[in-house]
């Protein structure tokens, strides 16, 4: 009996306490009520070294999770750091109004030809002729080798939350979309 109730003492113990926690989270929504919904990947080497965690790390399956914002949240670039294995901050705190910009961003059709972005006023124009493309910007023949289309995708981040399970760092990583600098050919 003394076993069983030192096993629900820990068990309760350790169920109502709820610890501070980084992961990778591929934003798929950011919601009216001040929080986030995504899915949450294991870190690669969870546990290995400082930091731990390996780079970009949450390959295999996730689970779905919506957190809320701390007050006072830090939203940064991010980049990968090679000696340290880990994305890190880069520049100022963006803000949540930084976050939804990377995240319209990467919630949005891109088109580049080139490698350059299509801005506001280009045109383009795709066609098949005799069972050959063509493509067209802007009136002007290009190669349609040139011409890349990508779709919607999540907003790859690095998050860090309180000991209350609150949002306090996110780490925007650029998996899925870009920082959204606002300039044509602009992104990350």
């Amino acid at each position: 009996m003394k076993r069983f109730v030192m096993a629900a003492l820990c068990t309760l113990g350790l169920v109502g306490f709820v610890m501070a926690e980084e992961f990778n989270l591929q934003i798929s929504k950011i919601n009216d009520d001040g929080s986030i919904t995504g899915t949450k990947l294991a870190m690669a080497g969870k546990g290995k070294g400082k930091g731990g965690g390996g780079a970009g790390g949450g390959f295999g399956k996730g689970e779905e999770v919506t957190v809320k914002f701390a007050s006072g949240v830090k939203v940064y670039k991010g980049k990968f750091d090679t000696d340290a294995k880990a994305f890190v901050k880069e520049g100022d705190d963006l803000g949540l109004v930084g976050l939804k910009n990377a995240f319209k961003t990467a919630d949005q059709v891109n088109v580049t030809v080139g490698g350059t972005a299509l801005g506001d006023k280009d045109t383009l124009e795709l066609s098949i002729k005799d069972g050959k493309v063509a493509a067209k910007m802007n009136g002007k023949d290009v190669d349609v080798n040139t011409v890349k289309v990508s779709g919607k995708a999540p907003l790859g981040t690095r998050v860090t939350t309180n000991d209350d399970g609150t949002v306090n760092t996110v780490i925007i990583t650029g998996t899925g979309g870009g920082f959204g600098k606002g300039k044509k050919g602009g992104g990350n």
